[in-house]
């Protein structure tokens, strides 16, 4: 289990996370929803460690032992055009590796194990750049994947992507949690976080207002004040 107690997070005097608590069971896919500006990237962010934040969560506070134990999948994340495919999802092997170490096999195999969950050992030898962008989304996945991390940060990685690609991707996530590891991504689709997720965090304005099954937690009051919608897709207002 993942635990997060009293995170908040500041910009400044604003307070982008405010006092969050929650946890995350283990293998569970959780979709981290809300409007632009909720805090949702901000709450990722302190996770993964990246952010200075109060609160504690149950995570390493290493930042070594942080690495091995989640991987974060940043928004509109980029990587070297001319660099081979293979060596970009080797990146995820960081972590284990000292100044001079060479690759073990057993990070061969989590390079392979991690290509092939994603289906992107055949863009094996070609350049970063001349992949689509689902194809180098699924080669950032691969990427966090290859890490073997217990706990995956996504943030909102099917924004741009077409249908196909997006349900693939998602597709993806949810297989990963059959091996155990556990899932929070930031989502602005709420169809696909109803489609895909055990439960579904709601935010508005830095705090959780909502963490239930998926089923359930997008209902009517919540779509309405949180979302500005109607349960059929219509603007309130």
């Amino acid at each position: 289990m993942i635990e997060l107690k009293n995170i908040s997070v500041r910009y400044g005097q604003k307070l982008v996370v405010d006092d969050l608590s929650a946890a995350v069971e283990t293998g569970q896919l959780i979709a981290l929803v809300g409007p632009n500006g909720s805090g949702k990237s901000s709450l990722l962010k302190a996770i993964a460690g990246l952010l200075p934040h109060d609160g504690t969560t149950s995570l390493s506070t290493t930042p070594r032992a942080r690495a091995k134990q989640l991987a974060y999948l940043a928004q509109n994340c980029t990587a070297p055009t001319h660099r081979n495919v293979e060596d970009i999802i080797a990146l995820g092997r960081t972590p284990y590796l000292g100044s001079l170490s060479k690759f073990s096999q057993a990070d061969y195999q989590a390079v392979k194990a991690a290509a092939d969950a994603c289906e992107t050992r055949t863009y094996f030898g070609r350049e970063f750049g001349t992949l689509s962008g689902g194809e180098q989304m699924r080669v950032h996945l691969s990427r966090a994947l290859a890490t073997d991390a217990a706990l995956l940060l996504a943030d909102e990685p099917t924004t741009a992507l077409d249908p196909y690609y997006q349900i693939s991707l998602m597709n993806i996530l949810r297989r990963s949690t059959h091996t155990g590891k556990t899932l929070i991504v930031a989502l602005h689709d709420l169809n696909l976080a109803e489609r895909f997720a055990d439960r579904i965090w709601v935010m508005q304005s830095g705090r959780l207002v909502a963490n239930k099954p998926a089923n359930t937690a997008l209902s009517e009051n919540i779509l309405r004040d949180v979302f500005k919608i109607t349960p059929s897709g219509d603007i309130i207002g």
